[in-house]
């Protein structure tokens, strides 16, 4: 299987996973996500910080959502190599972690482990690994400049994993970065040259996430942009590093925002409003759009034209989330207008679809010309 040229970090969620089933299949076989599980219910957590004591309730429902979830993965990837880090599970009762290494040991989806993980969450990995062939991914949550601790940490890892060999990507996951002032770049930097010369890896990505974790409360309804750092970022790695014979791959968090996965899946209503957004070249265009009220479906319309009459617009034929984007702006009636979880669909869509694209166009990159949506 060739190396990816792009991998988007993205929460198993009805969502994403159906922006992912729904991209062209020539932007598919190009695009190899981290999947990460979401809690199934209970409150809000932090990838890399462990709680106190299990939080999910009922072992046996657990069990079961997490059946469904992988399944739905596996659906969506059509038998394709991904990641999935099954790092809010880890904590819960051990029947249900086990659950989730049967379920992978049939599918081509590679386990993940990291700094920070039990012992014996890195060993049942490497096994797993081992007996599918499929190889590991090793998650490395940057928060900070690292120092030769955290070379010591995965060379910890590396040797836990132990012989015989099996395939090892490095995931080098930055997080949020929606500062200008942020050294993310440097961060990122620092990592590869510490971590880069450890291990012969089979992919090596360095993700980070722009799109906004909030939004302020004077959000006006005209377009507001966000940058896109993540994008920035890549592009400071790639020309420090130019001529270096480690390749990096590009990752990001899609268009949605870096806790996604953060978030139980149950965790019912939201606020009375969405986002509706673009990709453009730097920058995520954006617009608040209600969730309920008289008016509502003739407003997200609206709000709609504003996305699909701007000039960064590529047209409808780019992508399926740049026609449902034409679709829902100039449809009628309240069906098509869409929530917030088809809101972020479409934006995955359009913005995957636009990251392969532009990739392919970079000197030395596979070349060939990418067809619009087949």
């Amino acid at each position: 299987m060739a190396e990816p040229l792009y991998v988007p970090v993205l929460p198993v969620k009805r969502n994403a996973l159906g922006a992912y089933a729904s991209l062209a299949p020539s932007v598919r076989a190009r695009t190899t996500p981290l999947w990460t599980l979401a809690p199934r219910t209970g409150p809000l957590r932090t990838l890399g910080h462990r709680p106190a004591a299990p939080l999910d309730p009922d072992p046996a429902a657990l069990t079961h959502w997490l059946r469904g979830r992988i399944g739905e993965v596996k659906k969506a990837q059509q038998a394709t190599p991904a990641w999935l880090d099954a790092f809010h599970a880890e904590d819960e009762p051990g029947p249900v972690a086990a659950g989730v290494r049967e379920l992978l040991a049939d599918s081509p989806l590679r386990p993940v482990t990291g700094v920070g993980r039990a012992e014996w969450q890195t060993t049942a990995c490497a096994e797993l690994a081992r007996a599918s062939g499929n190889g590991l991914g090793i998650r490395v949550l940057l928060n900070d400049l690292p120092d030769e601790r955290r070379t010591d940490a995965v060379q910890g890892l590396l040797d836990r994993i132990g012989s015989p060999p099996v395939a090892v990507d490095l995931l080098l996951d930055l997080g949020a970065v929606t500062d200008e002032h942020h050294s993310a770049d440097k961060w990122a930097l620092r990592a590869l040259d510490l971590l880069g010369p450890l291990h012969r890896w089979r992919t090596v990505a360095v993700m980070a996430g722009a799109f906004p974790g909030t939004l302020p409360e004077s959000f006006p309804a005209p377009l507001e942009e966000a940058h896109r750092f993540d994008w920035d970022i890549w592009h400071m790695v790639r020309h420090a590093r130019s001529g270096h014979p480690l390749r990096v791959t590009y990752g990001d968090y899609g268009a949605h925002h870096t806790g996604g996965a953060d978030q139980p899946s149950d965790s019912g209503g939201g606020p009375p409003w969405g986002v509706l957004r673009y990709t453009a070249e730097r920058t995520f265009l954006l617009v608040k759009a209600p969730t309920a009220g008289e008016g509502r479906s003739a407003a997200v319309r609206a709000l709609a034209r504003q996305l699909v009459e701007a000039r960064e617009f590529r047209g409808a034929a780019f992508s399926a989330g740049e026609r449902w984007l034409r679709d829902c702006a100039y449809g009628t009636g309240s069906s098509g207008s869409g929530n917030p979880a088809t809101w972020t669909r479409a934006g995955h869509i359009q913005h995957m679809a636009y990251v392969v694209r532009t990739l392919r166009t970079f000197p030395g990159y596979p070349t060939g010309r990418i067809p619009m949506d087949d």
